[in-house]
């Protein structure tokens, strides 16, 4: 059997079988990187919509709507923003706005407002989802008159309104 001989050409099985764990080892820690990048993302999409939705309050609170003022506190639910401010876009995913809670809160007023000669309530807004089994929320404060009873709208701040 003189006409056998082997070359020493070419990898051996254990060689091909090292390399191929290797890249699997390093396609698995990708996929990983991978899934925490879309799941980010996701959260990120969600952040922007909700911030959207607080500036959305904020500047009709500031704006005087009597509706939004809350002598204490003052929620909508999730499933409830499409019904109570229809002009909010009706898109699906991160822009439904039935995917997002309100709680707005008044704080009363500061207690650098007693030189001013002007009556200001300071108010929490905060807009919460849900994503992934976790409750995410974005909040903010801002700053508007104290809500008149029997009016549609606050007297305007001067200088701010």
């Amino acid at each position: 059997m003189k006409g056998l001989s082997f070359s020493s050409k070419g990898f051996s099985l254990v060689e091909v079988l090292l390399a191929l764990a290797i890249l699997g080892i390093v396609l698995v820690a990708l996929n990983a990187t991978l899934v925490t990048s879309l799941r980010q993302t996701s959260i990120t999409g969600a952040r922007t919509q909700a911030v959207q939705i607080l500036n959305y309050i904020g500047r009709r609170m500031v704006g005087g709507e009597t509706s939004l003022l809350p002598a204490n506190n003052l929620t909508y639910d999730y499933g409830s923003l499409r019904q109570a401010f229809p002009d909010l876009p009706r898109e699906v995913r991160f822009a439904n706005p039935d995917l997002y809670r309100v709680r707005i809160e008044n704080l009363g007023s500061p207690p650098w407002t007693g030189n001013l000669g002007v009556a200001v309530n300071e108010y929490r807004i905060q807009v919460c989802w849900h994503q992934a089994g976790e409750e995410y929320c974005a909040e903010a404060r801002t700053y508007a008159s104290p809500p008149l009873s029997g009016t549609p709208s606050a007297p305007l701040l001067p200088g701010i309104n």
